[in-house]
């Protein structure tokens, strides 16, 4: 059963669409020169902006501080589906130029990739961008549900 659209999903999807281009925009500039895909900034966008719409537009209806802590929670789930997915790209370039023996050693590389990427992740702007721009997603998304029904 489809849940149907509300003003607190489109906010919300709004919001964290701006979270992932923020985000991805600061760490831009942390990526090495091998690793630039011309579209990371519009993907993060558009998983910013599906991640808003599925978790945060959901959690919706509790006090601020929870739609803070809530929206802390979506960047989360951002910066997971992030991971893995350009982990998975980046495993799947790899494969394609023949750096593996077989697919469990693709596979087990992925863990590889991601602590990688992890280590990026941890530069005080994209974090900054990531927290504040959560919470400050969560409690706008808390108070379009409230002004909109």
């Amino acid at each position: 059963m489809r849940e149907m659209p509300t003003a607190a999903k489109l906010v919300a999807a709004i919001c964290f669409l701006g979270v992932g281009a923020v985000a991805a925009w600061f760490l831009w500039g942390h990526l090495p020169d091998g690793y630039r895909p011309r579209y990371f900034i519009p993907v993060c966008a558009g998983l910013g902006a599906v991640v808003g719409w599925r978790v945060m537009g959901r959690m919706v209806g509790y006090s601020l501080g929870n739609a803070a802590l809530n929206g802390f929670a979506t960047s989360i789930a951002l910066v997971f589906w992030a991971l893995l997915l350009f982990a998975l790209r980046e495993m799947l370039m790899r494969a394609i130029h023949k750096r593996y023996g077989g697919l469990t050693d693709a596979l087990t590389n992925i863990i590889v990739i991601l602590y990688d990427e992890i280590a990026l992740l941890l530069a005080p702007d994209v974090v900054l961008a990531l927290v504040i721009g959560g919470m400050l997603g969560g409690v706008v998304t808390e108070l379009a549900s409230r002004r909109w029904p």
